[in-house]
C-alpha cells in the first residue's frame, strides 16, 4: 500500500487548524488536501514531525562499503575473491547474498573476465605506433590485405575455464579485470590459413616429424612458396597489389625474407601480442569453439585434421568480410586505449 508524506509546512498548518478548534476535520481536509485519517493521526500525535520509521537497520555503513570496494579493487588477485573470502578477510557480519546485493548496489557485478594477451609497456607502445601509422586507412585500403596466421590444434580440445571478476560496467578492459591468455604448453598440430575480403584462401596443416616444430625453413618450404604464393598471385586478378599481413613470429623471418624479396611480395607485420589487429584470429576463435563443443570426443589425429579442414572449407568467400570492414574501428580502439587491450 502506497503512503504519502506531506511537507512539514502543510502538516504544521493542518495541526494549527486542528488546535485552533475553529474548523472541522472535513473542512481542514478541503483546505490542506490531507485526508481525514491522516489528520486524525496528526491530532493524536500532536506534532508535525514524521513518525520515526522502524525496520531492519542497514547491514553495512558507508565506512564498511568503502572498505569493501578498496579491498576488492586492490589488484588483479583481489578482483577474483569469492564473497566468502571477502567476508572472512574483512570480518563482516553478513551473509554472502547480502554482500552480493551490496556490491551490486555499489556498481560492482560478478562478470566473466575478457581473455586478452598480457601487454608489456613495449607492446603497448608498438601497438599505438602501428595504429597511428594506419589511422588514415579506409575499408578499401584494408581490402587489399591478405590475412594469414597459424593455429595450434590438439586432440581432445576442451573449452577453457571461465575467470570471474568483480568490476564496474566501464572496467571491462581494466588491467586487473582481464584474463591474460597464455599460450598452451606442449605440442599440437599446426594449421595455417589465409583469407582476404571477398575470398577465402587455402587452409593446410604443417607436415612435421615427431618432436619437430615449425621454423622459418619449414614455413618457407610448406607455406610461403606453396599455398601462400599461389593465393597471393591469384589475388592480382582482383586488386592492383595484394599485401600479406603476418605477425612478428620468427618463423616468418630469416630464410623467408630473401624469398619474399625475390618474389616481390609486399608484406606488413602487425605488433606482437595483437590478435585484435589480425581479423583471422576471430576465425580461429570460432573454429576452436566449434571443435571443443562439437568434436571434443575425437581421439584420432587423422580424424581431427579432417574436422579442421572440413570446418575451414565450409566458409563461404564473403563469410568473414565484416572482420576486414571492422579494421578502421579496431585501429581507433587501439588509439583510444593508448595501445592497451580492446574489445576486438
Amino acid at each position: 500500500m502506497k503512503t504519502h508524506h506531506w511537507t512539514p509546512k502543510r502538516r504544521s498548518r493542518a495541526l494549527g487548524l486542528i488546535q485552533g478548534e475553529r474548523h472541522k476535520l472535513r473542512e481542514i481536509t478541503e483546505i490542506t488536501n490531507i485526508p481525514i485519517g491522516s489528520l486524525g493521526n496528526l491530532k493524536k500525535r500532536n506534532t508535525p514531525l514524521n513518525k520515526v520509521r522502524t525496520g531492519r537497520p542497514k547491514k553495512f555503513s558507508d565506512r564498511h562499503k568503502r572498505q569493501i570496494v578498496l579491498h576488492i579493487t586492490r589488484n588483479h588477485k583481489s578482483r577474483r575473491l569469492s564473497v566468502t573470502s571477502i567476508i572472512k578477510d574483512l570480518q563482516l557480519d553478513a551473509s554472502p547474498s547480502t554482500l552480493k546485493r551490496t556490491l551490486k548496489d555499489l556498481g560492482y557485478n560478478h562478470r566473466i573476465a575478457r581473455r586478452r594477451p598480457f601487454l608489456k609497456k613495449l607492446d603497448r607502445k608498438r601497438r599505438l605506433q602501428f595504429a597511428k601509422r594506419h589511422a588514415h586507412f579506409t575499408v578499401e585500403d584494408w581490402k587489399a590485405f591478405i590475412w594469414t596466421d597459424e593455429m595450434s590444434v590438439k586432440v581432445g580440445m576442451e573449452r577453457s575455464t571461465q575467470d570471474w571478476v568483480w568490476r564496474r560496467t566501464n572496467e571491462e578492459f581494466h588491467p586487473d579485470c582481464i584474463d591474460y591468455k597464455k599460450r598452451p604448453t606442449g605440442t599440437g598440430m599446426m594449421f595455417w590459413g589465409a583469407f582476404r575480403w571477398g575470398k577465402m584462401g587455402p587452409g593446410v596443416f604443417f607436415e612435421l616429424e615427431d618432436g619437430k616444430k615449425v621454423n622459418s625453413t619449414v614455413y618457407r618450404d610448406q607455406i610461403l612458396t606453396g599455398p601462400l604464393q599461389e593465393f597471393w598471385e591469384e589475388s592480382f586478378g582482383d586488386m592492383q597489389e595484394p599485401i600479406v599481413m603476418e605477425d612478428n613470429a620468427p618463423v616468418h623471418k630469416k630464410v623467408c625474407i630473401p624469398v619474399r624479396q625475390e618474389l616481390g611480395m609486399r608484406c606488413h607485420q602487425h605488433p606482437p601480442n595483437s590478435p585484435d589487429l589480425n581479423p583471422i584470429e576471430n576465425i580461429w576463435a570460432h573454429m576452436k569453439y566449434r571443435i571443443s563443443k562439437e568434436y571434443g570426443h575425437i581421439t584420432s589425429v587423422k580424424a581431427m585434421k579432417q574436422v579442421v579442414i572440413s570446418i575451414w572449407n565450409e566458409f563461404e568467400d564473403h563469410r568473414w568480410d565484416h572482420l576486414v570492414e571492422s579494421m578502421p574501428h579496431r585501429i581507433q580502439a587501439v588509439i583510444r586505449a593508448k595501445g592497451g587491450s580492446t574489445a576486438f
